[in-house]
């Protein structure tokens, strides 16, 4: 593999974009390098197949998964039951156009992943992420979830983005935030 990691990761990210502008199909080494100005052959360089390619694009997902729920818990502030009700909250109904095109891209990956069953166990890596990071939420502000809570909980909520991100329409994420806590933690 090349030795430049910023380059790589101007690669992953390009990716990224690509997968939530264009979908799964746009993503191939030429566009990629067009995307980004890389000169041509550079992503082939460093990602010799396409399947290569997706695998360290969810891997990617993964890192940014973790570096957005760091900066959730910074702005939502200390995690109480509430605190754990407003991060949340703000997830499902404040999504930068970042995480947005993150989630998209995500929901891309795991499309994909009912086609190529290669890329399984980067998404399984994915939601093991998800699943984990929200557990580690949910512990510290004094609750105590079963792995299956937090997984059943995590396919819910992906559920509502997906719904969200494909047929948008204006409800009560805070009222839906609350009945999901109160079913699975008598919150």
């Amino acid at each position: 593999m090349p030795p430049n990691p910023e380059r790589r990761v101007q690669i992953l990210d390009t990716a990224i974009g690509i997968l939530a502008d264009e979908g799964v199909g746009g993503l191939t080494h030429r566009h990629v390098d067009d995307v980004a100005e890389l000169p041509s052959g550079t992503t082939s360089n460093y990602f010799r197949t396409r399947q290569a390619l997706l695998e360290a694009t969810a891997a990617r997902t993964v890192d940014l998964h973790w570096q957005r729920v760091e900066i959730l818990q910074s702005a939502v502030g200390s995690l109480t039951r509430n605190g754990v009700k407003a991060l949340m909250t703000r997830m499902l109904a404040e999504p930068d156009e970042q995480m947005r095109r993150y989630t998209l891209a995500r929901f891309e990956l795991f499309m994909e992943g009912t086609r190529r069953p290669e890329l399984q166990p980067f998404l399984k890596d994915l939601q093991a992420a998800a699943v984990k990071s929200a557990t580690l939420i949910f512990e510290a502000a004094g609750l105590n979830p079963t792995p299956d809570q937090v997984e059943q909980l995590s396919r819910l909520l992906n559920g509502y983005m997906f719904s969200q991100l494909t047929i948008p329409q204006q409800d009560d994420p805070a009222g839906l935030v609350d009945r999901l806590l109160s079913a699975f933690f008598e919150v």
